[in-house]
């Protein structure tokens, strides 16, 4: 190398450590594209109200939610990349690009990975009222009443709604898909019985398989649940079958290697605090991370390699 360029090279150091140790120089935002009680919404607090504790500048999170993540996702794309926007998106995002939905933004380049939060399988619920105990049983009914019912999922290109489509291709059934507007609405009817299945992530459905006012069949990872050990894992009776739910933090394209690296030590820290780590997989059955920015970066490509080409032979199409 030339002396100017090890000269040149020498500066961009200097400035890259200059801006690492000023930032954050003002908040940070942390978007959720989802509204307030979910999953999204609790991890972006958990996160903005831990980091506050630990830089010089609050971190706040800012709801911008519709049309299904969209609209806060290209918020975050639309940033500039100077570390002080962040944002979750979800496992829908790897669906989005398989839909027949216009995005504004590119999934796979408009986006710097920084994290991957956690993970969480589904699990297929039924109203007590079906004849069905267990996941063998619960097949034996559909299979033998083609078209007869329907599952409930919280929108149209969720992790829950792949899941059973996923069921409906793998597991040779034919039931039809009901999408609701949230988790909160589509576990309500279950309740009531106005809808006897559905798809919810573990986290969300939880409590009412405790209380015992709606019934587990299967969870949609591969192996069981450490909160449902005695309930099938789908891939027991279903070959090739698997379905996970994931949230992951990002920024705009172009964010500094730096300040990602700070970013992402921070949100390891918060997300592998012991007593948090192990309250969220022993009792909520939420698997956190808090990844490299690499690992998740290698996560999210594979997501888009896998997903679009299956929601497209699916036929799933955008509202």
């Amino acid at each position: 190398m030339t002396a100017p360029k090890l000269a040149l090279a020498a500066a961009s150091l200097v400035l890259s450590a200059t801006a690492l140790a000023q930032y954050p120089t003002k908040p940070i935002r942390i978007i959720s594209p989802s509204p307030p009680g979910g999953t999204t919404d609790v991890l972006a607090r958990i996160i903005a109200t831990e980091m506050t504790k630990t830089i010089t500048q609050p971190v706040f999170v800012e709801y911008k939610t519709g049309a299904g993540g969209i609209v806060g996702t290209n918020a975050i794309a639309q940033a500039p990349a100077d570390g002080h926007t962040i944002g979750l998106i979800i496992s829908a995002h790897a669906v989005h690009p398989g839909m027949d939905t216009k995005l504004p933004y590119d999934s796979a380049s408009d986006f710097t990975a920084i994290s991957l939060l956690c993970r969480m399988p589904n699990v297929l619920s039924v109203h007590p009222s079906l004849p069905a105990k267990n996941l063998k049983e619960f097949l034996a009914l559909v299979r033998a009443n083609p078209g007869k019912y329907s599952f409930a999922s919280p929108g149209t290109g969720t992790a829950a709604h792949l899941a059973g489509e996923l069921l409906k291709l793998r597991g040779n059934v034919d039931i039809q898909h009901v999408p609701y507007r949230g988790g909160a609405p589509a576990v309500q009817d279950l309740i009531a019985g106005q809808i006897l299945l559905g798809f919810n992530n573990v986290n969300t459905i939880l409590p009412f398989i405790r209380s015992g006012r709606v019934r587990p069949i299967a969870v949609t990872s591969t192996t069981r649940s450490r909160v449902l050990p005695d309930v099938a894992a789908m891939a027991e009776q279903v070959p090739d079958y698997e379905n996970t739910e994931w949230y992951g933090m990002v920024g705009p394209k172009g964010m500094s290697r730096e300040i990602v690296a700070k970013l992402q030590t921070e949100i390891h820290g918060v997300l592998n605090e012991p007593a948090r780590r192990s309250r969220y997989l022993n009792e909520l059955g939420v698997e956190l991370i808090g990844s490299s920015a690499e690992d998740f970066d290698v996560f999210l490509k594979a997501e888009l390699q896998r997903w679009p080409p299956l929601v497209r032979q699916l036929g799933i199409k955008g509202a």
